[in-house]
């Protein structure tokens, strides 16, 4: 989830205001069961592409059909809160098979993968917002 220059890989890491990020869509799974997101981590990716640059989609399935319009709104309001864009500021803090951890605009962290334990990754001044199935999200205080 990081490339050799410390970027986000693909054009999010090469020209993030123009991609445009999506966790499923009608094309790839959920409908068509071609290349389905795996169910288990549809929150990850959402808690990824709300709050990470790039212009995320929001697949009509996940909202109405999954039940998961509470979760996915609260990443959306967060994003909208913090003023997070397209074109918003990445740093990676770490990136490993069990944890990618990141801060978006010196405003908001976002952690996902298995691991509980984030070392001192998260300054003092930030609180819990978002949390959920292996993913949370922290915002600056």
């Amino acid at each position: 989830m990081r490339d050799p220059q410390g970027k986000a890989p693909g054009m999010m890491g090469w020209w993030p205001e123009k991609a445009v990020t999506f966790v499923d869509n009608h094309d790839t799974g959920s409908t068509q069961r071609m290349w389905p997101f795996p169910s288990d981590k549809v929150m990850q990716g959402y808690a990824y592409i709300l709050t990470h640059p790039g212009v995320p989609s929001i697949f009509y399935d996940h909202m109405f059909d999954w039940g998961l319009k509470e979760a996915i709104t609260q990443l959306a309001e967060i994003r909208t809160r913090n003023g997070i864009h397209s074109g918003s500021a990445l740093n990676i803090l770490a990136s490993d098979a069990d944890l990618y951890m990141a801060m978006i605009d010196g405003k908001i962290l976002t952690k996902l993968g298995s691991r509980y334990d984030v070392g001192n990754l998260v300054p003092s001044n930030f609180h819990v917002v978002a949390s959920g199935n292996d993913y949370c999200v922290w915002e600056k205080r």
